[in-house]
């Protein structure tokens, strides 16, 4: 035994080496992908969060200042200029990164465009606020109620390619499930009472 110990010594460094080696390749795998789901999170966070800003517009725009009518149209179209620019942008990415995402994502601005567009050219024909009590705006004045559902298609679509999935998943550390307790075997019920070895209920076997 000293011997074969002995024999192996020489290797033990390399295999040592060899093992370290392996465990870090691993920690830095795993490192890599935690790095990409945050970015891809960020990332398709910002997306989401642009759109709401083109929606709410609509609401900037009724609430623009009185006495100053010039200033607020140009301070509100280059607002509005801006947040165009990062929605393309963001089109763009979300279509590269994840198509099935960047479906859904077309679906969200094209109709956050369309929604709030619509509100927006009816915020501009109408006059600005001209007291605190209009600062409320009703759903009868401006509704975005329509984009309720394709932003729901966007958050699933979102977490369904964020999902872990395939060998992804089983880099995970596992829940274990609680097993199911085994039921007991059924215990024979004992012969009758006068009943003969080998009749029907009785005990198997003939007689002797």
């Amino acid at each position: 035994m000293a011997d074969a110990i002995k024999a192996f010594g020489p290797y033990a460094a390399v295999l040592a080496a060899l093992v370290t080696g392996l465990i870090l390749g691993v920690q830095a795998r795993i490192s890599r992908r935690a790095q990409l789901r945050e970015r891809k999170q960020e990332l398709l966070a910002s997306a989401y969060e642009v759109s709401i800003q083109y929606a709410e517009m609509a609401y900037a725009v009724r609430r623009r200042r009185a006495d100053a009518a010039a200033e607020e149209r140009v301070r509100l179209s280059e607002q509005l200029r801006e947040i165009q620019a990062r929605l393309t942008w963001h089109e763009a990415w979300v279509r590269f990164e994840a198509p099935e995402v960047g479906a859904a994502y077309d679906e969200l601005v094209a109709r956050t465009r369309t929604v709030a567009g619509r509100s927006m050219k009816d915020a501009w024909l109408s006059p600005p606020v001209a007291d605190d009590t209009a600062m409320v705006i009703p759903t009868s004045v401006v509704d975005l109620r329509a984009l309720a559902d394709v932003r729901e298609r966007y958050m699933a679509a979102v977490e369904a390619h964020l999902r872990p999935r395939g060998r992804a998943r089983r880099l995970l550390p596992r829940v274990p499930r609680p097993r199911r307790a085994m039921p007991p075997p059924p215990v024979p019920a004992p012969p009758a009472v006068g009943t003969a070895p080998g009749a029907p209920g009785g005990p198997a076997g003939g007689s002797p």
